[in-house]
């Protein structure tokens, strides 16, 4: 009769990044899906290849601007980046926008303006995210268990130093197709 007798060898362990909660510190705004081919996605977002970032070439072709265009719907409804800003300040300071100067408003609406893509935002860097490959693995992972469709999601956070105003994230997703 054999049995078995556990030795206990070694314990190990990995330390992974700390956890940012975002919850109350955000104000989200999620876009309506954005059909799109999983080689235009990558001409758009991975140009070089395995890092994450926005092809700024592609800016003025038609073919893409439909993409990367901050003219889009919110549960069907037409969204309008510059309003929700202004919204969500009015909100996070309780009170109206009337309330803040002449000379803010019009500094805030000539810098919302002039952002009509997301090739047109200013000092914008690229906070956290996955090369390719680690996408792929993640896309094979889930593809072993079932069938699935891919929607990609790209944050755009924009944050003031205006106290008790909280950051305002823009989120696109991306589904992708063929």
């Amino acid at each position: 009769m054999d049995s078995s007798y556990l030795i206990d060898i070694a314990v190990l362990c990995q330390q992974y990044s700390t956890i940012d909660v975002s919850c109350d510190n955000c104000n989200i705004t999620i876009l309506d899906e954005i059909e799109i081919s999983k080689k235009d996605f990558l001409t758009i977002f991975y140009p070089h290849g395995e890092n994450f970032g926005i092809n700024k070439t592609i800016a003025e072709e038609k073919k893409y601007n439909q993409y990367i265009s901050f003219e889009r719907t919110i549960k069907g409804k037409k969204f309008y980046l510059l309003e929700q800003i202004f919204k969500n300040i009015e909100a996070d300071l309780n009170i109206s926008r009337n309330c803040f100067t002449t000379s803010s408003r019009i500094e805030l609406s000539n810098e919302f303006a002039s952002i009509k893509s997301l090739c047109d935002m200013n000092c914008c860097s690229v906070v956290a995210s996955l090369p390719w490959s680690h996408v792929e693995d993640i896309l094979e992972n889930y593809a072993s268990t079932k069938t699935i469709i891919p929607v990609f999601v790209v944050s755009i956070s924009f944050k003031t130093p205006t106290p008790n105003v909280k950051d305002n994230v823009i989120k696109f997703h991306y589904k992708i197709i063929g």
